[in-house]
């Protein structure tokens, strides 16, 4: 029984690339590894709206489409198998966001960014000597953030003279960083770049980061017992605009971008960021913010097109219930009305079969931005899943752009 728990289906699509016209149908054939198991398959539009349910018995072609813009999913489940998923995407490129920005949206981040300037910025950057060395020189760094917050950073700059291009990076969901991931995440830069770079960790959280990933798991479960919710997301969501995660966080991480920026030790004109998911969204943010930025690599960004269920078409991150719930406050800091600000260059990617970050939200997003774009369609991989093609093509994108490849 355990093998057979194991076992799941394989679902082919046509066509191969799983990008339709809308109106078209995708055809998805689904076979078992024992002919004439007995299946249900479940269409909807990207895991929100149900299109149609159904009982099977494998190999089976089905076919179904959208007649709008959109991401069609196909979930194939049987007990005592592992459910499968497929998806195909019908005119991605016309996928709009389902609201327009508020009403006061730009008065609103004029004002966040005006009451973030009557703080004093207390910019303090400390040598880790113990980390400095063999051609770098390590530091730690805070800010003042909104709230009597704090924004916390990591930097490294490379021991040459003149200034040097610069990568920021921002961590996905979850703990982020402790300095010996971020000394890790210097070495695979390293391994990707071939020439000195400065590189910048930006940390989400409002505590200062642990040296070691056991001490940071330790702060980090602290810190969620202290604000008494299932995610850092929730918080003050229920207050309102300016008592959430996102006003401390995103003012916070601009003004240590940018103060980072103007370092003499940093080429102004070489800077670049990097991130994926929660990270992917904090890239528009800072990109539509933060002039010093050339480029945004910004893989599968979380957050986007907070509005998309009341249209039926996708669960929004994570499926939270809190972001429905406060979607109005949401609106606020969706990367979809953050997009048309950008005017550099952004790569993103998605996977059509992504449950945390839906295609559907990320294209709303992809199709807004202000400047030249590209995507990375993944489309039969889900949520940090990614070919072999995809970092090395992720980090030369964001080295080209630093000025790092001739």
């Amino acid at each position: 029984m355990k093998e057979r728990e194991m076992q799941t289906f394989t679902i082919s699509c046509v066509p191969e690339s799983h990008i339709c016209r809308a109106g078209e149908k995708a055809e998805f054939t689904i076979s078992a590894p024992i002919t004439g198991t007995e299946a249900e398959v479940v269409f909807t539009a990207d895991g929100e709206a149900e299109l149609e349910r159904k009982k099977i018995t494998t190999p089976c072609t089905l076919k179904q489409g959208l007649p709008f813009p959109g991401v069609l999913r196909c979930e194939v489940s049987a007990p005592g198998m592992k459910p499968a998923l497929a998806g195909a995407a019908f005119d991605p490129c016309d996928i709009r966001p389902a609201l327009a920005p508020p009403e006061d949206f730009r008065e609103f981040w004029t004002d966040t960014f005006a009451r973030l300037e009557k703080i004093p910025a207390d910019f303090q950057m400390k040598e880790i000597p113990e980390l400095s060395g063999s051609g770098h020189t390590f530091y730690d760094l805070s800010c003042t953030a909104l709230n009597g917050g704090r924004c916390y950073a990591f930097l490294r700059l490379p021991d040459v003279s003149g200034p040097v291009p610069m990568m920021i990076y921002f961590c996905g969901a979850g703990p982020g960083l402790p300095r010996e991931g971020f000394v890790q995440h210097c070495a695979n830069a390293d391994s990707h770049f071939p020439g000195p770079v400065a590189l910048l960790l930006i940390f989400t959280h409002n505590y200062h980061p642990g040296d070691t990933y056991e001490e940071h798991r330790k702060l980090h479960e602290t810190y969620m017992k202290s604000l008494n919710l299932r995610s850092y997301w929730a918080e003050g969501l229920a207050r309102g605009r300016e008592h959430t995660f996102f006003y401390r966080a995103i003012p916070g991480a601009v003004r240590m971008c940018r103060l980072v920026s103007a370092l003499p030790a940093v080429n102004r004109e070489r800077i670049s960021y990097l991130g994926g998911s929660q990270g992917g969204a904090f890239g528009i943010f800072l990109s539509a913010f933060c002039p010093e930025i050339n480029a945004a690599f910004c893989g599968d960004p979380a957050f986007c097109d907070c509005g998309g269920f009341l249209l039926g078409r996708h669960h929004t991150t994570s499926q939270a219930d809190y972001f429905r719930e406060h979607y109005q406050v949401m609106r606020y800091f969706d990367p979809v009305n953050f997009a048309p600000m950008i005017k550099v260059p952004v790569f993103t990617s998605c996977g059509f079969i992504d449950t945390t970050c839906p295609a559907s939200s990320v294209y709303a997003a992809y199709n807004a931005l202000g400047g030249s774009r590209m995507i990375f369609n993944k489309p039969l991989l889900g949520h940090g899943d990614v070919p072999e093609e995809y970092a090395p093509l992720s980090w030369f994108w964001v080295g080209c752009h630093l000025g790092l490849f001739k």
